[in-house]
C-alpha cells in the first residue's frame, strides 16, 4: 500500500511517509476526497486509522460490504491478500501502517499459511484505545534511528497484532467492549460540534443533546472517544484549520475565527499539535499558492 501511494496515481493526496530503521515497515498519512478508491492486495496486515474529521463511508475489506460513521482514532484492520473497496462521503484524513505477515504470525506462533484472517474485526471499523495510542506512538517513533525507537517499534507492533487476536476472540466489534455514547448520541454529538466549531460550545449543551447531566456525559464521551469533550473539539478545530490551510486561499486571520480562535490562540494550539506555526506549515503543504500571511504573534 506504501509503495501504490507513493509511486501511482495517489502521488497527491500523499502527506507524509515515515520508516522504521531496521524492518521494512512504513507509515504514511494521505488525505483522501470524497468519492469511491480501492487499494491493491498486499502481503501485508495494513491497519489504517482516521486522523482528522470524521467521515461517513461505505467499504469492504474482503468480508463484506458494511457502512458507518467513523470518529478521530477509528480504525480498520485488512488481512493479507484481501483487495479493500471504499466510498467516502466527506474528505478523510489517513494514517497506514503494513505489518509484515511474517512477524505478525511468529507473535501468534501462527503456521506459514495462517491468512491472518481476525474474524469480526475485518466487518466494521473499530474503535479501542490500545490501538489508537499505540499507531499514534507509532508514528512519533518511526524514522528515529536509535535503540531505543528500534526496540519500541518491534515490540508496539507485536502488541498491536496480539490485541487484534484478542478482539477477534471476543466475537464483537471493539467499540462494543466498553461503555459510553450510543452510536447515534455520538454522531450527533460530533456533527454539532463540526456545526458550532466557530462559536463557544458548553459542555452542558453537548450533554442537552444526550438527555445527560454533563459529569455523566462528559465520562460517556471520554469512555467512547478516548479524551474528554473540549479536547476532542479543540482537534476537530485544528483539523479543520489544517484542512484549510492546505486547500484555501483564505487569510490565518479568517481561518482562525472560522475555528474560533484568535489568530494568536491558533498559533499556540497549531504550534503544539502540529510542531509548527500556521503560516510555516501552510508554506510546506498547500497544494495552490495563496497570499503570504505572518503568523501572529503568540502572547
Amino acid at each position: 500500500m506504501v509503495e501504490w501511494y507513493t509511486r501511482g496515481r495517489k502521488v497527491p493526496r500523499l502527506r507524509e511517509t515515515r520508516s522504521a530503521a531496521t524492518r521494512a515497515v512504513s507509515m504514511l498519512e494521505a488525505s483522501q476526497p470524497a468519492g469511491e478508491f480501492a487499494t491493491p492486495a498486499s502481503d501485508d496486515l495494513i491497519l489504517s486509522q482516521s486522523t482528522g474529521m470524521p467521515f461517513r463511508y461505505v467499504c469492504d475489506l474482503g468480508a463484506g460490504r458494511f457502512s458507518g460513521h467513523t470518529r478521530t482514532r477509528d480504525f480498520v484492520a485488512v488481512a493479507p491478500g484481501a483487495s479493500p473497496w471504499c466510498r467516502v462521503t466527506d474528505p478523510a484524513q489517513l494514517r497506514f501502517i503494513g505489518i509484515p505477515a511474517g512477524l505478525a504470525r511468529s507473535c501468534l506462533e501462527r503456521p506459514a499459511d495462517d491468512p491472518l484472517d481476525f474474524g469480526p474485526v475485518h466487518t466494521r471499523h473499530q474503535s479501542d484505545p490500545l490501538i489508537a495510542q499505540g499507531l499514534e506512538l507509532l508514528w512519533l517513533e518511526m524514522g528515529r534511528d536509535d535503540p531505543a525507537a528500534r526496540v519500541f517499534v518491534d515490540s508496539m507492533m507485536a502488541a498491536l497484532v496480539v490485541r487484534l487476536a484478542r478482539l477477534a476472540s471476543q466475537g464483537i466489534p471493539a467499540d462494543r467492549c466498553r461503555g459510553g455514547l450510543a452510536p447515534h448520541r455520538s454522531v450527533q454529538v460530533i456533527d454539532y460540534m463540526q456545526a458550532h466549531l466557530d462559536q463557544p460550545v458548553r459542555l452542558a449543551e453537548l450533554a442537552a443533546l444526550c438527555d445527560l447531566s454533563p459529569w455523566h456525559f462528559a465520562r460517556a464521551f471520554r469512555d467512547t472517544h478516548g479524551q474528554p469533550p473540549h479536547r476532542y473539539l479543540t482537534r476537530l478545530r485544528l483539523e479543520r484549520a489544517r484542512e484549510w490551510l492546505t486547500t484555501s486561499s483564505c487569510s490565518v486571520s479568517e481561518i482562525a475565527a472560522a475555528t474560533g480562535y484568535t489568530p494568536q490562540q491558533l498559533a499556540r494550539h497549531f504550534r503544539q499539535a502540529f510542531g509548527m506555526a500556521p503560516g510555516a506549515f501552510r508554506r510546506q503543504h498547500q497544494d495552490h499558492p495563496a497570499p503570504q500571511e505572518d503568523d501572529a504573534p503568540t502572547p
